[in-house]
């Protein structure tokens, strides 16, 4: 959701690009500077990948705000997003309204912003209010996880974090003494004309806000604060006038929701009264670091699941909890929006705001300065203690794994453990879809710290970088690890032994900051996780979990905007595809400080490989995405005569073809090429024709009659426009069998590398590697020829016409036998597309 770390902001002006709006002005309670176009759009330039990965940039919507988190929610039939700034917005938008669809169809455009980050700010307090974000309810967006209890009905508000003092509608007008800042509630039952209703002023750092899905009322604020423990086992906020809270606090918020429709702002603002409770470590040794094990961090981020668990990310540890018994189901046990909170609510008084200039007729819910019986009552731990602690009732911990932690400086240099070994700064931490692991990511510098977190394309900074984490839940624990070693037997471990991190490859050139892992979300019924990792972009990665109880990371593709700084990148609609392919659209938050960065919402559009599946029988209520729109009506789209071509090795050596066609009637013709003889590439020569029976859906091609060797399969027929098309299949015989090779084809009538194919599956030092190449619009092409991990050849980019096959020769010299990938790229401005074949020389 954010960063640990405090960055400097500072305040410029305006929004960009022909998307930007002027907001009527009569819902705020103070002015609202126009939005301009002072700003240039976003560059276009893009450079996205991964095995056989097809991206497009949609739109880039630029705001000139340093962007933090997103959040999705539906509205009256629509998808929106809603963008955080960090610090001063210069669009005036704390919180930026982006309508992402049309009808149904993925059109962003931009629709109005909340103008809780249009005041003047103090430079060295303006980075604390970033501005997170969560919409409740959230309709029918992407869950966080599997789940069937979530509240489908329209967003009723958007939940604005804030973790420094000094925010624009409680700030003192910039005085002294600003009050703390908190969560603010704000009205979007009409997106473009969002509404104050109240705030809440919460001790320490409300650094992350977070909803509980299936319950749209209880929202939890997220502190990140961190406090130190003597020898005596004593925590530093317990006396003296520490603001730190080694926990977090959880709202009710029913008061400011659910109003019968005509409901004037007024009666709103006059209802709107949360309950805010408080949760405290019952011990801080239940987050604190196995390094430096005197200090801790409460959550800096944290997920709530349909089983009432919570996966909590805290700096130095990360937590499991169970806050099952947190919850009064009024008598109505499958009914969760009447649900109330057990325990008591702090003694929180009502109050004006302190701000006048950018005052709101909204009032503040003082949670840092109580009341009772009428009597001023500090809330700080301190003195929360000498009142009895009215607390949050029923959350217990179900176990910890221990970071190193850090002691005081964020250390990167001299900490004990490189980001190949353990982690430093816990951001975010979420439960697999199977349940059986945890992941957490490392932000590690977070780009400040000393070595920071920058990085250079082949200087791994171990120290800086961070990435993902997995841990067997069965590994967390209720007791203190004695020393580091036996804290770091908790990891899981890959297919290969070693420890389960996933660290992204730096495509970029040198970055000064801003290269670590970051906020992340997990599809859903599928292994795949997307995720905001500063200026890598946005990243994809699998994983497999594996029946021996080990886990294995996998690149699948990465979408890198020229200048990214992306603090998020998730996922609010997928796709399911006829050749089982997935299609998945997102946005991303995107500029952290102001002159680094994009200061735009990039959306984004990208078809992967079929991800993994969670280990077991998939969960009641695994979604199944709903197909992909009808067949593509352009004339590329015609010139298909296949929509699918799968091939496997069958009984008694045979290979048994399946294809489906696009459109109906006319039959498939298949002729087998032989590619080489006696061990040496040759010229593909005909050997025979293959039945393939009148419709021509499913046949087999046996081994019987043919010399050992490798055989390309070609199949043709007409395509809807009346035009012949052909599919090529490697096939290998050996030892009286024939077998499928890796791919030699990649088809893709519709995108910008429309087709990349080897003439034959093997070649040999006589022959040149032939690979032919096809676009639908002018782009540069080149191709990444690797031998396992390792680029062994790079031709330089030729600018290719569209709708023409060209063929690329590659001489066989200086490339010693064995199996080898070919990565071939098609670029132009704003679009990339890639497709990966497969090669054995001889």
């Amino acid at each position: 959701m954010s960063g640990w770390v405090k960055r400097v902001s500072v305040a410029v002006v305006a929004v960009a690009g022909t998307l930007a709006v002027a907001p009527a002005l009569a819902h705020y309670d103070h002015p609202v500077p126009v939005f301009s176009s002072n700003f240039a759009p976003a560059s276009p330039v893009v450079n996205a990948g991964g095995e056989n990965a097809r991206w497009e940039r949609i739109a880039s919507i630029t705001t000139g705000n340093p962007h933090t988190d997103i959040d999705f929610f539906n509205s009256r039939g629509e998808t929106f997003v809603s963008a955080g700034t960090l610090g001063v917005g210069p669009n005036a938008g704390g919180q930026t309204i982006v309508q992402l669809t049309d009808k149904g169809k993925v059109v962003p455009k931009l629709a109005g912003a909340h103008p809780s980050a249009a005041c003047p700010a103090v430079v060295s307090g303006a980075t604390a209010l970033q501005h997170d974000v969560e919409a409740t309810p959230k309709g029918t967006t992407l869950p966080g996880s599997v789940t069937m209890v979530q509240d489908e009905r329209d967003a009723q508000l958007l939940i604005d974090a804030t973790d420094g003092a000094g925010r624009c509608h409680d700030n003192s007008d910039l005085g002294a003494g600003s009050p703390n800042g908190g969560l603010e509630i704000i009205d979007v039952t009409d997106p473009a004309k969002p509404k104050e209703l109240g705030l809440i002023s919460h001790i320490g750092n409300a650094h992350t806000v977070n909803v509980d899905p299936k319950r749209p009322h209880i929202a939890f604020d997220v502190t990140q604060d961190g406090v130190s423990i003597d020898r005596e086992g004593k925590r530093s906020n317990e006396t003296g006038a520490s603001n730190a809270l080694d926990g977090f606090e959880v709202i009710d918020l029913k008061s400011c929701m659910d109003f019968p429709a005509g409901t004037t702002i007024e009666a709103k603002r006059a209802a709107c009264r949360p309950k805010v409770y408080r949760f405290r470590y019952a011990e801080g040794t239940w987050a604190t670091g196995h390094a430096f094990p005197n200090n801790l961090q409460s959550c800096h981020e944290l997920e709530i699941y349909p089983d009432d668990r919570i996966a909590c990310a805290s700096i130095t540890a990360t937590l499991l909890l169970d806050a099952s018994g947190a919850f009064d189901d009024n008598g109505t046990p499958s009914n969760y929006l009447d649900d109330k909170l057990r325990g008591t609510p702090l003694p929180c008084r009502v109050r004006d705001s302190s701000s006048v200039a950018f005052g709101t007729g909204a009032k503040i819910t003082d949670c840092v300065n109580g009341e009772v019986d009428g009597v001023a009552q500090p809330l700080r731990v301190s003195e929360w203690l000498k009142i009895g602690a009215p607390s949050l009732e029923g959350i217990k911990r179900i176990g910890t794994v221990h970071h190193q932690g850090f002691a005081g400086t964020g250390d990167l240099v001299n900490a004990p453990f490189d980001a190949t070994q353990d982690i430093i700064a816990a951001h975010e931490s979420e439960l697999s879809g199977s349940g059986k692991f945890v992941f957490t990511s490392d932000e590690r510098g977070g780009g400040v710290i000393p070595v920071s977190a920058g990085c250079s394309p082949g200087a791994d900074n171990v120290r800086g970088n961070g990435g993902i984490h997995a841990y067997p839940v069965s590994s967390f624990r209720t007791t203190v690890p004695k020393d580091s070693a036996e804290a770091q037997e908790a990891y899981a471990k890959t297919s290969e032994g070693g420890r389960a991190i996933y660290r992204a490859p730096v495509r970029t050139g040198p970055q000064g900051t801003f290269c670590t892992a970051h906020v992340f979300q997990q599809i859903p019924g599928q292994n795949r996780m997307f995720m905001g990792w500063y200026s890598q972009g946005t990243q994809v990665v699998d994983f497999v979990e594996t029946a021996d109880g080990t886990i294995d990371f996998k690149e699948a593709g990465y979408f890198i905007p020229e200048q990214a700084n992306t603090w998020t990148s998730a996922i609010f609609k997928v796709e399911r595809n006829a050749d089982g392919t997935f299609t998945y659209f997102g946005a991303t938050g995107d500029g952290i400080v102001p002159g680094s960065g994009r200061g735009a919402i990039d959306v984004y559009k990208v078809t992967l490989p079929p991800p993994p599946k969670p280990a077991g029988e998939p969960a009641p209520g695994t979604p199944t995405f709903a197909p992909a729109s009808p067949p593509d009506p352009r004339p590329c789209a015609r010139s298909n005569a296949f929509t699918t071509v799968t091939a496997r090795t069958a009984r008694r050596g045979a290979v048994r073809l399946n294809v489906a066609r696009n459109g109906s009637g006319g039959t498939v013709s298949a002729t087998l090429l032989s590619t080489s003889r006696r061990g040496k590439a040759t010229v593909p020569a005909r050997v025979r024709r293959v039945r393939t029976g009148a419709a021509g859906t499913s046949f087999a091609v046996g081994a019987r009659g043919l010399r050992d060797g490798y055989y390309v399969l070609r199949l043709a027929a007409k395509a809807p426009n009346g035009r012949s098309d052909t599919r090529v299949v490697g096939l290998r015989r050996s030892k009286g069998k024939l077998s499928v090779t890796a791919p030699i084809e990649r088809r893709l009538p519709c995108d910008l590398l429309s087709l990349a194919r080897l003439r034959a599956p093997a070649f040999g030092p006589q022959r040149a590697l032939t690979v032919s190449v096809r676009v639908t619009e002018v782009a540069g092409v080149k191709v990444e020829v690797r031998r396992g991990d390792r680029v062994v050849r790079l031709t330089s980019s030729q600018q290719l016409q569209p709708n023409r096959t060209t063929f690329l020769r590659l001489a066989p010299k200086n490339l010693p036998r064995g199996r080898y990938s070919l990565r071939v790229v098609a670029e132009k401005t704003g679009r990339s597309s890639s497709a990966t074949i497969n090669v054995r020389r001889l």
